[in-house]
Formats: C-alpha cells, sequence, structure tokens
C-alpha cells in the first residue's frame, strides 16, 4: 500500500485525530464525487452522452441521472433512457 501525506488546517487535522477512521471514507466520496462532477462538467459540454458519463464516473446510469438532477442539469432523455427509468 502507498502512502500519502496531506497537509490539513490544524481544525480538520484535529477532527481526524478523533476519527482516523473516517478519513479513508472522506477520500474515498470526495474522489467519486469530482469523478461524477468532472464527468457530468462532459455531458453537460456535449462532449459525451449521460450513459458515458456514468461510466466515466463509475456509476449506474440511475445514480448518475440522480447526480444530475441534485446539480440542476436535466439530462436530455431518449426513449431507450426512458425504458430504463420505468423499469
Amino acid at each position: 500500500m502507498e502512502q500519502v501525506i496531506i497537509e490539513l488546517p490544524e481544525d480538520l487535522a484535529k477532527e481526524f485525530r478523533q476519527r482516523p477512521d473516517h478519513l479513508r471514507e472522506v477520500i474515498l466520496l470526495g474522489l467519486t464525487q469530482l469523478k461524477a462532477q468532472e464527468a457530468l462538467t462532459l455531458y453537460s459540454k456535449g462532449v459525451v452522452s449521460l450513459e458515458r458519463s456514468a461510466e466515466i464516473a463509475g456509476l449506474s446510469l440511475r445514480e448518475m441521472i440522480r447526480q444530475a438532477r441534485a446539480i440542476g442539469i436535466q439530462p436530455r432523455w431518449t426513449d431507450q433512457m426512458a425504458q430504463a427509468e420505468l423499469l
């Protein structure tokens, strides 16, 4: 396993010292969210489809649709997407 050193403001460092098991979870959640935002940026610019953006982010299409809606992006619907949403 590779070790990474991260510099944090003292208040955050104190919180993680109190809950050392949370640091890994915070990093994983942050990376997941960052990948989703980057993929949705590509989608909103028309570079990739919503399905491809979900693949890039490592999320299901259904979860990517939720993520898009959460930040105010309305998916461009196809008949296939509508059918998938109804299942």
